[in-house]
């Protein structure tokens, strides 16, 4: 990348000793001169960009310049194809407490009121049309109703899937 207003010119390749640049993956950095001039540079590891900054062997391709600066910049990583990428580290956050009763009640009321208005009511029923949908007997469909103990008992040795939602107590 050059700078805005720079031509290209002749091209300066570094290399490093004992370091095969071609197939070690390589850092680059944003990096700014005294005069502001700003351009990127690409080194083999931050100790190699560390020692040719201390040694003054990285310039300016505008104005020449010796006296750089590293940006701050956002991280990439690149990853060898047999190696495995490395696992985030997960921030502790602490789970959030239980809903008060209050709060409990609010949600319940909001999925009663979702499971209304978006599935099919079929009342005593819901057993036999549970059984028909999972077998692919009848359309598949979202729907709700009352089962027995007995029809759900029967339901979960057939492996289809249900979940019972508590009624919520409304004041009258």
């Amino acid at each position: 990348m050059l700078p805005s207003g720079s031509t290209a010119g002749p091209t300066r390749l570094l290399t490093t000793r004992g370091i095969d640049l071609i197939d070690s993956p390589m850092v680059v950095y944003d990096l700014i001169c005294k005069k502001q001039h700003r351009f990127e540079a690409w080194f083999p590891n931050y100790e190699e960009y560390q020692k040719q900054a201390d040694k003054k062997l990285i310039s300016c391709p505008t104005c020449g310049s010796t006296r750089i600066e590293k940006l701050p910049h956002a991280c990439a990583v690149h990853v060898k194809k047999e190696q495995p990428a490395p696992v985030p580290k997960k921030t502790e956050k602490a789970p959030p407490g239980p809903p008060s009763p209050a709060e409990f009640k609010e949600m319940l009321l909001r999925v009663h009121h979702y499971i209304k208005e978006n599935f099919e009511d079929v009342g005593s029923r819901f057993a036999e049309e549970a059984r028909q949908i999972h077998c692919g007997k009848t359309e598949e469909r979202s729907i709700h109703g009352t089962a027995t103990p007995e029809e759900r008992a029967e339901l979960t040795e057939e492996g289809i899937p249900y979940a019972i939602l508590p009624k919520p107590e409304l004041d009258s």
